[in-house]
């Protein structure tokens, strides 16, 4: 067992759950692991005794964190960076891993200062975008010194490999992995029994994540006043939303008098979500517009192989990118998004719930699990 390893990243790892899988897995391997992260979640998912949280700074939300101001951001990334140099330059850390661009931007910051003989690995969740982004922030450096960086870089990951293609300039001494953002078997217990459209005598969907435009949350919200065999529909919200989006849903679902039927739930520890999950019947995975272009979510979508942990029929978007990932799986349900669309594809659901659900849940255990894809990792970094 090698002695330590250093975890950076920018935002709690409670609001990236493959993060705390990967976590969790190099806790096995490594006497300590030491993750460094900003102070805006008030729960730590880690119970393994060698896993050290080092939290920067007060507690922001990252919705409020967004909201301080400009000299505030730069006062955090400094203490950020310090902590995360001092726990690097840690005689006793073997292995570097920084999560996202703002944490490798802060190694760029102090790489000069430490053993080269220490591996360094990166692992990208969403590619950052220079556009939209507030010239001369510390998300605008670390947007433009990305790929200048990863030439430094031992190890390089993606949640998919359909993203490869926008990092053309990797170094050929980079050894790169495709890491799925896979739900854990050691989180997620498929053996647990789901309620069904039948016994709870309602169809209960689901979205999780960040709530926002293109998942067709608002054509579903249409079909709420109608009866599919016979059974009302219910939307469960999960995650971050802004208000104004929130707002306008709302205002939607007061027009057509289904307000009752949604349910908002905020962010929440994520060692919830499973049971929450596990109450629905419907998954929505669907992605549509042009940062699914840009941002290819095949094995990056976390939430799509939550769902199938959990037993759900997952809706997702009709595109080539999905079908070649998800097309020969009979629990991922294609539509192009429209109401038409999604009532047939949810009266499929409801018909099939229960051969749907046993095939998602030991596609999960066969395939679709963290352990597993983080296996070649494991190896790798044990023979170096």
């Amino acid at each position: 067992m090698k002695e330590r390893v250093v975890v950076a990243i920018y935002i709690h790892p409670d609001y990236y759950p493959p993060t705390i899988n990967a976590i969790n897995c190099l806790a096995d391997m490594y006497k300590e692991v030491v993750v460094v992260t900003n102070n805006n979640c008030k729960d730590d998912f880690f119970n393994a005794d060698n896993i050290k949280v080092v939290k920067i700074g007060n507690f922001f939300s990252p919705i409020d964190y967004e909201k301080t101001s400009t000299l505030y951001k730069i006062f955090t990334f400094l203490k950020f960076t310090f902590q995360f140099f001092k726990a690097s330059f840690n005689k006793e850390t073997n292995l570097i891993l920084m999560y996202d661009a703002i944490p490798l931007f802060s190694y760029f910051t102090f790489k000069f200062f430490i053993n080269k003989k220490k591996t360094t690995w990166y692992h990208n969740h969403d590619m950052p975008m220079i556009k939209g982004t507030k010239k001369y922030s510390v998300g605008w450096f670390s947007a433009k010194y990305e790929h200048k960086v990863l030439q430094l870089i031992n190890i390089f990951s993606l949640p998919t490999s359909d993203r490869l293609k926008y990092y053309p300039t990797i170094n050929n001494n980079t050894k790169y992995f495709e890491l799925p953002n896979f739900p854990s078997q050691k989180i997620y217990n498929s053996n647990i029994t789901n309620s069904t459209p039948s016994t709870d005598n309602v169809i209960k969907i689901i979205y999780q994540g960040t709530i926002g435009e293109a998942h067709s949350i608002e054509e579903i919200v249409l079909l709420l006043n109608e009866k599919i065999e016979d059974k009302y529909l219910h939307l469960t919200l999960k995650g971050k939303v802004r208000k104004n989006y929130k707002d306008s849903i709302d205002k939607l679902a007061e027009s057509i008098d289904v307000a009752d039927k949604i349910e908002w739930i905020g962010i929440g520890p994520y060692r919830d979500v499973q049971y929450i999950t596990k109450t629905k019947h419907i998954g929505i995975g669907i992605h549509i517009g042009e940062a699914n272009d840009s941002k290819p979510q095949g094995t990056a979508s976390n939430k799509i192989y939550e769902y199938a942990a959990c037993g759900l029929p997952v809706l997702v978007y009709d595109n080539e990118q999905f079908k070649k990932h998800l097309g020969k799986y009979s629990w991922a349900i294609f539509t192009d998004g429209s109401t038409l669309s999604l009532k047939n594809a949810i009266l499929f659901c409801t018909k099939n719930f229960d051969t749907l659900s046993k095939a998602a849940k030991q596609d999960f255990n066969s395939h679709f699990y963290f352990e597993k894809s983080f296996n070649n990792i494991k190896l790798f970094l044990e023979k170096n």
